[in-house]
Protein backbone atom coordinates (compact mmCIF):
# COMPACT_ATOMS: atom_id res chain seq x y z
CA UNK A 1 0.00 0.00 0.00
CA UNK A 2 1.13 3.45 -1.11
CA UNK A 3 1.98 6.41 2.18
CA UNK A 4 2.22 9.58 1.84
CA UNK A 5 4.45 11.79 4.01
CA UNK A 6 2.87 15.13 5.13
CA UNK A 7 4.92 18.14 4.83
CA UNK A 8 6.69 19.84 7.81
CA UNK A 9 5.06 22.97 8.85
CA UNK A 10 7.32 25.41 7.86
CA UNK A 11 6.91 23.93 4.12
CA UNK A 12 3.53 23.92 4.30
CA UNK A 13 3.39 27.15 5.13
CA UNK A 14 5.59 28.09 2.61
CA UNK A 15 4.23 26.78 -0.13
CA UNK A 16 0.66 28.25 1.42
CA UNK A 17 2.09 31.80 0.99
CA UNK A 18 3.64 30.75 -2.29
CA UNK A 19 0.50 29.91 -3.20
CA UNK A 20 -1.95 32.55 -2.26
CA UNK A 21 1.06 34.87 -3.69
CA UNK A 22 0.69 33.56 -7.03
CA UNK A 23 -3.51 33.37 -6.60
CA UNK A 24 -3.30 37.53 -6.26
CA UNK A 25 -0.73 37.56 -9.37
CA UNK A 26 -3.67 35.81 -11.01
CA UNK A 27 -6.42 38.46 -9.58
CA UNK A 28 -4.06 41.16 -10.81
CA UNK A 29 -3.94 39.77 -14.22
CA UNK A 30 -7.78 38.93 -14.25
CA UNK A 31 -8.30 42.88 -13.14
CA UNK A 32 -6.25 43.87 -16.17
CA UNK A 33 -7.88 41.52 -18.79
CA UNK A 34 -11.06 40.43 -17.71
CA UNK A 35 -12.06 43.45 -15.63
CA UNK A 36 -11.72 45.11 -19.04
CA UNK A 37 -13.47 42.86 -20.98
CA UNK A 38 -16.19 42.72 -18.49
CA UNK A 39 -16.71 46.89 -18.54
CA UNK A 40 -16.69 46.92 -22.55
CA UNK A 41 -19.61 44.10 -22.61
CA UNK A 42 -21.46 45.69 -19.95
CA UNK A 43 -21.16 49.09 -21.75
CA UNK A 44 -22.16 47.56 -25.44
CA UNK A 45 -25.01 45.94 -23.59
CA UNK A 46 -26.20 48.92 -22.14
CA UNK A 47 -26.18 51.35 -25.04
CA UNK A 48 -27.60 48.58 -27.44
CA UNK A 49 -30.79 48.31 -25.43
CA UNK A 50 -32.75 50.59 -27.57
CA UNK A 51 -31.83 48.24 -30.36
CA UNK A 52 -34.42 46.28 -30.94
CA UNK A 53 -33.76 45.12 -26.95
CA UNK A 54 -30.80 43.93 -28.73
CA UNK A 55 -28.68 44.97 -25.29
CA UNK A 56 -31.03 42.91 -22.96
CA UNK A 57 -29.63 39.65 -25.04
CA UNK A 58 -26.31 41.11 -24.21
CA UNK A 59 -26.23 41.36 -20.72
CA UNK A 60 -28.01 38.17 -20.28
CA UNK A 61 -25.21 36.58 -22.20
CA UNK A 62 -22.72 38.61 -19.89
CA UNK A 63 -24.46 37.81 -16.69
CA UNK A 64 -24.02 33.54 -17.63
CA UNK A 65 -20.49 34.54 -18.39
CA UNK A 66 -19.71 36.35 -15.35
CA UNK A 67 -21.83 32.95 -13.44
CA UNK A 68 -19.31 30.55 -15.21
CA UNK A 69 -16.17 33.23 -13.99
CA UNK A 70 -17.98 33.00 -10.51
CA UNK A 71 -17.88 29.68 -10.17
CA UNK A 72 -14.02 29.53 -11.18
CA UNK A 73 -13.32 31.99 -8.33
CA UNK A 74 -14.99 29.29 -5.64
CA UNK A 75 -12.63 26.91 -7.31
CA UNK A 76 -9.79 29.06 -6.60
CA UNK A 77 -10.60 29.37 -3.06
CA UNK A 78 -11.14 26.20 -2.55
CA UNK A 79 -7.55 24.96 -4.15
CA UNK A 80 -5.67 27.94 -2.85
CA UNK A 81 -7.01 28.43 0.94
CA UNK A 82 -8.42 25.01 1.51
CA UNK A 83 -11.64 26.67 2.38
CA UNK A 84 -15.34 24.96 2.99
CA UNK A 85 -16.89 26.90 -0.17
CA UNK A 86 -19.69 25.31 -1.46
CA UNK A 87 -20.77 25.52 -5.45
CA UNK A 88 -22.85 28.34 -6.77
CA UNK A 89 -26.01 27.36 -5.99
CA UNK A 90 -29.42 28.16 -8.34
CA UNK A 91 -33.27 28.45 -7.64
CA UNK A 92 -34.82 25.95 -10.13
CA UNK A 93 -37.81 27.47 -12.15
CA UNK A 94 -41.02 27.28 -10.47
CA UNK A 95 -44.23 25.98 -12.15
CA UNK A 96 -45.61 29.47 -12.81
CA UNK A 97 -42.27 30.88 -14.28
CA UNK A 98 -42.97 32.65 -17.54
CA UNK A 99 -39.80 31.79 -20.54
CA UNK A 100 -38.41 35.37 -19.18
CA UNK A 101 -38.19 34.38 -15.72
CA UNK A 102 -36.93 31.07 -16.62
CA UNK A 103 -33.79 32.64 -17.95
CA UNK A 104 -33.49 34.82 -14.98
CA UNK A 105 -33.84 32.59 -12.24
CA UNK A 106 -29.93 31.37 -12.08
CA UNK A 107 -29.50 35.50 -11.13
CA UNK A 108 -32.35 36.46 -8.82
CA UNK A 109 -30.58 34.90 -5.44
CA UNK A 110 -28.85 37.06 -3.13
CA UNK A 111 -26.07 34.01 -3.38
CA UNK A 112 -25.50 35.12 -7.10
CA UNK A 113 -24.69 38.87 -6.16
CA UNK A 114 -22.53 38.30 -3.31
CA UNK A 115 -20.58 35.84 -5.23
CA UNK A 116 -19.81 38.92 -7.96
CA UNK A 117 -19.29 41.55 -4.73
CA UNK A 118 -16.25 39.18 -3.83
CA UNK A 119 -15.17 38.84 -7.21
CA UNK A 120 -14.93 42.61 -7.45
CA UNK A 121 -13.21 43.16 -4.37
CA UNK A 122 -11.25 40.36 -5.26
CA UNK A 123 -9.90 42.03 -8.48
CA UNK A 124 -9.58 45.31 -7.03
CA UNK A 125 -7.33 43.82 -4.62
CA UNK A 126 -5.01 41.83 -6.72
CA UNK A 127 -4.88 44.92 -8.82
CA UNK A 128 -3.73 47.10 -6.13
CA UNK A 129 -1.18 44.68 -4.09
CA UNK A 130 -0.06 43.39 -7.72
CA UNK A 131 0.87 46.99 -8.77
CA UNK A 132 2.38 47.63 -5.70
CA UNK A 133 4.43 44.69 -5.29
CA UNK A 134 5.84 44.79 -9.01
CA UNK A 135 6.78 48.34 -8.28
CA UNK A 136 7.94 47.77 -5.33
CA UNK A 137 9.95 44.70 -6.32
CA UNK A 138 11.63 46.68 -9.49
CA UNK A 139 12.24 49.13 -7.74
CA UNK A 140 14.37 47.28 -5.08
CA UNK A 141 15.86 45.12 -8.00
CA UNK A 142 17.21 48.26 -10.13
CA UNK A 143 18.34 49.54 -6.53
CA UNK A 144 20.59 46.30 -6.04
CA UNK A 145 21.67 46.30 -9.81
CA UNK A 146 23.32 49.52 -9.83
CA UNK A 147 26.28 47.79 -7.94
CA UNK A 148 27.11 46.32 -11.43
CA UNK A 149 26.15 49.30 -13.78
CA UNK A 150 28.31 51.85 -12.05
CA UNK A 151 25.47 54.77 -11.83
CA UNK A 152 26.65 57.75 -10.14
CA UNK A 153 22.79 57.63 -8.39
CA UNK A 154 19.72 56.23 -7.46
CA UNK A 155 15.94 57.76 -7.90
CA UNK A 156 13.59 54.96 -6.63
CA UNK A 157 10.92 57.80 -6.91
CA UNK A 158 10.87 61.28 -8.67
CA UNK A 159 12.73 63.73 -7.31
CA UNK A 160 14.41 61.07 -4.81
CA UNK A 161 18.21 60.86 -5.48
CA UNK A 162 20.26 58.25 -3.54
CA UNK A 163 23.81 58.04 -3.66
CA UNK A 164 25.12 54.73 -4.92
CA UNK A 165 26.60 53.41 -1.67
CA UNK A 166 23.54 53.58 -0.28
CA UNK A 167 21.16 52.05 -3.64
CA UNK A 168 21.47 48.26 -2.93
CA UNK A 169 20.55 49.11 1.06
CA UNK A 170 17.34 50.45 -0.32
CA UNK A 171 17.10 48.31 -2.71
CA UNK A 172 17.13 45.45 -0.27
CA UNK A 173 14.80 47.15 2.07
CA UNK A 174 12.01 47.67 -0.59
CA UNK A 175 12.45 44.24 -1.77
CA UNK A 176 12.05 42.97 1.85
CA UNK A 177 8.52 45.76 1.94
CA UNK A 178 7.75 44.01 -1.61
CA UNK A 179 7.32 40.46 0.65
CA UNK A 180 5.93 42.25 3.49
CA UNK A 181 2.66 43.54 1.51
CA UNK A 182 3.16 40.45 -0.63
CA UNK A 183 2.04 38.89 2.24
CA UNK A 184 -0.19 40.92 4.11
CA UNK A 185 -2.31 40.56 0.28
CA UNK A 186 -2.22 36.86 1.04
CA UNK A 187 -3.84 36.94 4.13
CA UNK A 188 -6.51 39.79 3.02
CA UNK A 189 -7.19 37.72 0.02
CA UNK A 190 -7.79 34.76 2.20
CA UNK A 191 -10.32 36.51 4.44
CA UNK A 192 -12.12 37.88 1.92
CA UNK A 193 -12.89 34.41 0.50
CA UNK A 194 -13.36 33.28 3.76
CA UNK A 195 -15.88 36.03 4.77
CA UNK A 196 -17.50 36.22 1.81
CA UNK A 197 -17.75 32.61 0.21
CA UNK A 198 -16.82 29.79 2.65
CA UNK A 199 -19.31 28.46 5.15
CA UNK A 200 -17.91 28.87 8.82
CA UNK A 201 -17.43 25.41 10.73
CA UNK A 202 -20.37 25.83 13.77
CA UNK A 203 -22.95 25.83 10.62
CA UNK A 204 -21.45 22.93 9.02
CA UNK A 205 -21.70 21.19 12.08
CA UNK A 206 -25.40 22.55 12.36
CA UNK A 207 -26.35 21.49 9.07
CA UNK A 208 -24.52 17.83 9.77
CA UNK A 209 -26.49 17.54 13.23
CA UNK A 210 -30.04 18.86 11.44
CA UNK A 211 -29.35 16.49 8.45
CA UNK A 212 -28.68 13.65 10.30
CA UNK A 213 -31.47 14.21 12.58
CA UNK A 214 -33.40 14.31 9.60
CA UNK A 215 -32.39 11.09 8.15
CA UNK A 216 -33.15 9.54 11.39
CA UNK A 217 -36.31 11.17 11.15
CA UNK A 218 -36.72 10.04 7.24
CA UNK A 219 -36.32 6.41 8.17
CA UNK A 220 -38.30 6.29 11.06
CA UNK A 221 -41.39 7.62 9.25
CA UNK A 222 -40.82 5.56 6.14
CA UNK A 223 -40.46 2.72 8.91
CA UNK A 224 -44.15 3.80 10.04
CA UNK A 225 -45.44 4.46 6.39
CA UNK A 226 -44.65 1.25 6.15
CA UNK A 227 -46.51 -0.61 9.19
CA UNK A 228 -49.47 1.77 8.41
CA UNK A 229 -49.65 0.03 4.56
CA UNK A 230 -49.28 -3.28 5.98
CA UNK A 231 -52.06 -2.79 8.25
CA UNK A 232 -54.35 -1.16 6.18
CA UNK A 233 -53.71 -3.83 3.75
CA UNK A 234 -54.24 -6.74 6.17
CA UNK A 235 -57.51 -5.28 8.08
CA UNK A 236 -59.06 -3.82 4.86
CA UNK A 237 -58.17 -4.89 1.28
CA UNK A 238 -56.66 -8.50 2.16
CA UNK A 239 -59.82 -9.91 4.30
CA UNK A 240 -62.16 -8.41 1.19
CA UNK A 241 -60.20 -10.29 -1.32
CA UNK A 242 -60.14 -13.23 0.64
CA UNK A 243 -63.44 -13.14 0.93
CA UNK A 244 -63.93 -12.43 -2.63
CA UNK A 245 -61.95 -15.25 -3.15
CA UNK A 246 -63.99 -17.96 -0.84
CA UNK A 247 -67.25 -16.33 -2.39
CA UNK A 248 -66.65 -17.21 -6.32
CA UNK A 249 -64.95 -20.85 -5.28
CA UNK A 250 -68.97 -21.46 -3.32
CA UNK A 251 -70.67 -20.11 -6.16
CA UNK A 252 -68.42 -22.20 -8.94
CA UNK A 253 -69.20 -24.81 -6.88
CA UNK A 254 -73.43 -24.41 -7.11
CA UNK A 255 -73.18 -23.09 -10.34
CA UNK A 256 -74.47 -26.57 -11.61
CA UNK A 257 -76.68 -27.81 -9.15
CA UNK A 258 -78.17 -24.48 -7.75
CA UNK A 259 -77.79 -21.70 -10.22
CA UNK A 260 -80.25 -19.55 -7.71
CA UNK A 261 -77.87 -20.10 -5.26
CA UNK A 262 -74.58 -19.32 -7.32
CA UNK A 263 -76.24 -16.26 -9.11
CA UNK A 264 -77.13 -14.25 -5.74
CA UNK A 265 -72.93 -15.50 -4.49
CA UNK A 266 -72.03 -13.84 -7.37
CA UNK A 267 -74.16 -10.84 -6.88
CA UNK A 268 -72.67 -10.88 -3.26
CA UNK A 269 -68.95 -11.47 -4.70
CA UNK A 270 -69.69 -8.07 -7.19
CA UNK A 271 -70.19 -6.27 -3.96
CA UNK A 272 -67.40 -7.29 -2.28
CA UNK A 273 -65.01 -6.86 -5.02
CA UNK A 274 -66.48 -2.83 -5.38
CA UNK A 275 -65.40 -2.48 -1.54
CA UNK A 276 -61.99 -4.11 -2.45
CA UNK A 277 -61.39 -1.63 -4.90
CA UNK A 278 -62.47 1.11 -2.97
CA UNK A 279 -60.13 0.33 0.04
CA UNK A 280 -57.43 -0.05 -2.46
CA UNK A 281 -58.26 3.63 -3.83
CA UNK A 282 -58.30 4.78 -0.93
CA UNK A 283 -55.30 3.35 0.44
CA UNK A 284 -53.57 4.60 -2.45
CA UNK A 285 -54.87 7.98 -1.60
CA UNK A 286 -53.33 7.72 1.53
CA UNK A 287 -49.70 7.17 -0.55
CA UNK A 288 -49.89 10.00 -2.68
CA UNK A 289 -53.56 11.14 -3.76
CA UNK A 290 -54.09 12.37 -7.23
CA UNK A 291 -55.42 15.55 -7.16
CA UNK A 292 -52.63 17.01 -5.00
CA UNK A 293 -50.00 16.14 -7.69
CA UNK A 294 -52.39 17.16 -10.47
CA UNK A 295 -54.16 20.65 -8.38
CA UNK A 296 -51.76 21.01 -5.91
CA UNK A 297 -52.14 22.21 -2.20
CA UNK A 298 -55.35 23.96 -2.30
CA UNK A 299 -56.81 21.92 -3.87
CA UNK A 300 -55.78 18.68 -1.78
CA UNK A 301 -56.62 20.24 1.77
CA UNK A 302 -59.91 21.42 0.52
CA UNK A 303 -60.70 17.86 -0.63
CA UNK A 304 -59.67 16.12 2.72
CA UNK A 305 -61.42 19.46 4.37
CA UNK A 306 -64.89 18.16 2.49
CA UNK A 307 -64.28 14.32 3.68
CA UNK A 308 -63.81 15.10 7.32
CA UNK A 309 -66.71 14.55 9.58
CA UNK A 310 -66.52 17.78 10.95
CA UNK A 311 -66.71 20.94 9.34
CA UNK A 312 -63.24 22.40 8.61
CA UNK A 313 -62.23 25.84 6.98
CA UNK A 314 -59.31 26.22 5.07
CA UNK A 315 -57.06 29.26 3.81
CA UNK A 316 -53.95 28.17 1.52
CA UNK A 317 -52.14 31.73 0.79
CA UNK A 318 -49.45 30.89 -1.33
CA UNK A 319 -47.75 33.14 -4.16
CA UNK A 320 -46.86 29.96 -6.07
CA UNK A 321 -47.02 26.08 -5.79
CA UNK A 322 -44.34 24.48 -3.25
CA UNK A 323 -41.63 21.69 -4.20
CA UNK A 324 -43.11 18.43 -4.38
CA UNK A 325 -42.09 17.09 -1.26
CA UNK A 326 -42.83 20.16 0.88
CA UNK A 327 -46.40 19.85 -0.36
CA UNK A 328 -46.69 16.04 0.24
CA UNK A 329 -45.14 16.71 3.90
CA UNK A 330 -47.80 19.91 4.65
CA UNK A 331 -50.70 17.22 3.19
CA UNK A 332 -49.96 14.72 5.14
CA UNK A 333 -49.87 16.72 8.24
CA UNK A 334 -53.02 18.21 7.63
CA UNK A 335 -54.62 14.54 7.24
CA UNK A 336 -53.07 13.08 10.08
CA UNK A 337 -54.35 16.19 12.21
CA UNK A 338 -57.72 16.25 10.69
CA UNK A 339 -57.72 12.58 11.53
CA UNK A 340 -57.22 13.28 15.10
CA UNK A 341 -59.38 15.97 15.42
CA UNK A 342 -62.27 13.59 14.12
CA UNK A 343 -61.34 10.67 16.51
CA UNK A 344 -59.99 12.71 19.64
CA UNK A 345 -60.76 16.02 20.23
CA UNK A 346 -64.92 16.09 20.13
CA UNK A 347 -64.26 19.21 18.39
CA UNK A 348 -67.43 20.94 16.53
CA UNK A 349 -65.12 22.98 13.91
CA UNK A 350 -61.74 23.19 12.41
CA UNK A 351 -59.46 26.00 10.62
CA UNK A 352 -56.43 24.68 8.63
CA UNK A 353 -54.31 27.74 7.48
CA UNK A 354 -51.35 27.56 4.87
CA UNK A 355 -49.01 30.60 4.44
CA UNK A 356 -45.60 31.66 3.11
CA UNK A 357 -42.95 33.48 5.07
CA UNK A 358 -39.74 33.88 2.95
CA UNK A 359 -38.54 30.36 2.12
CA UNK A 360 -40.47 28.69 4.93
CA UNK A 361 -44.10 27.77 4.96
CA UNK A 362 -46.16 27.54 8.09
CA UNK A 363 -49.35 25.04 8.35
CA UNK A 364 -51.52 26.12 11.44
CA UNK A 365 -54.41 23.60 12.79
CA UNK A 366 -56.66 24.64 14.87
CA UNK A 367 -59.93 22.82 16.52
CA UNK A 368 -62.16 23.86 19.29
CA UNK A 369 -62.13 20.71 20.92
CA UNK A 370 -61.49 19.04 24.56
CA UNK A 371 -57.63 19.87 23.97
CA UNK A 372 -54.81 17.71 25.89
CA UNK A 373 -52.94 16.47 22.67
CA UNK A 374 -49.32 15.61 23.32
CA UNK A 375 -46.15 14.37 20.99
CA UNK A 376 -44.22 12.03 22.42
CA UNK A 377 -40.99 11.28 20.26
CA UNK A 378 -39.12 8.12 21.02
CA UNK A 379 -42.67 6.05 20.92
CA UNK A 380 -44.31 4.34 18.30
CA UNK A 381 -44.75 6.46 15.67
CA UNK A 382 -48.26 6.64 15.31
CA UNK A 383 -50.81 9.77 15.50
CA UNK A 384 -48.81 13.43 16.66
CA UNK A 385 -45.63 11.06 16.86
CA UNK A 386 -45.10 9.87 13.26
CA UNK A 387 -46.35 13.18 12.31
CA UNK A 388 -43.26 14.82 14.04
CA UNK A 389 -41.22 12.37 12.77
CA UNK A 390 -42.19 12.89 9.28
CA UNK A 391 -42.14 16.63 10.00
CA UNK A 392 -38.33 16.05 10.78
CA UNK A 393 -37.37 14.18 8.06
CA UNK A 394 -38.50 17.90 5.71
CA UNK A 395 -36.04 19.73 8.06
CA UNK A 396 -38.99 21.14 9.89
CA UNK A 397 -39.99 21.84 13.16
CA UNK A 398 -43.79 20.91 15.02
CA UNK A 399 -45.32 23.39 17.73
CA UNK A 400 -48.58 22.08 19.96
CA UNK A 401 -50.48 24.26 22.05
CA UNK A 402 -53.36 22.04 23.77
CA UNK A 403 -54.35 22.75 27.26
CA UNK A 404 -56.56 20.39 28.77
CA UNK A 405 -60.17 21.97 28.13
CA UNK A 406 -58.69 23.28 24.90
CA UNK A 407 -58.26 24.52 22.40
CA UNK A 408 -55.71 22.85 20.53
CA UNK A 409 -53.49 24.47 17.82
CA UNK A 410 -50.96 22.53 15.99
CA UNK A 411 -48.20 24.94 13.74
CA UNK A 412 -45.71 23.26 11.45
CA UNK A 413 -43.04 25.18 9.55
CA UNK A 414 -41.40 23.62 6.55
CA UNK A 415 -38.56 25.16 4.19
CA UNK A 416 -39.85 25.43 1.15
CA UNK A 417 -36.82 26.81 -0.98
CA UNK A 418 -35.95 24.89 -3.75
Amino acid sequence: MATTTALPAQRRSLVDVLAGAANVMVSFGLALSWGIVLIVLVSVGVGTIPVFGLGLLILLGVAWLLRLVLTLERWRARAVHDLPVPDLSTWPPQPRDGAIMRSLRPFTNGEYWRSFAHHALKMMLGLAAGAVFIWLAATGWAGIWTLTTGAVSFEPVPGAYILPDWAPVVGVLLIALALVEMWAAVLIDRSLDAAMLSVPAEQLQRQVVALTDARDGAERAAEAERRRIERDLHDGAQPRLVNLAMTLGMARNKLDTDPEAARAMIDEAHTEAKAAVNDLRQLARGIHPAVLTDRGLDAALSALAAQSPIPVQVRVDLAERLPRATESVAYFVVAEALTNIAKHSRATNAQVVVNQFGQRVRITVFDNGIGGARVSPGTESTGLAGLHERVRSAQGTLAIQSPDGGPTILTVELPCAS
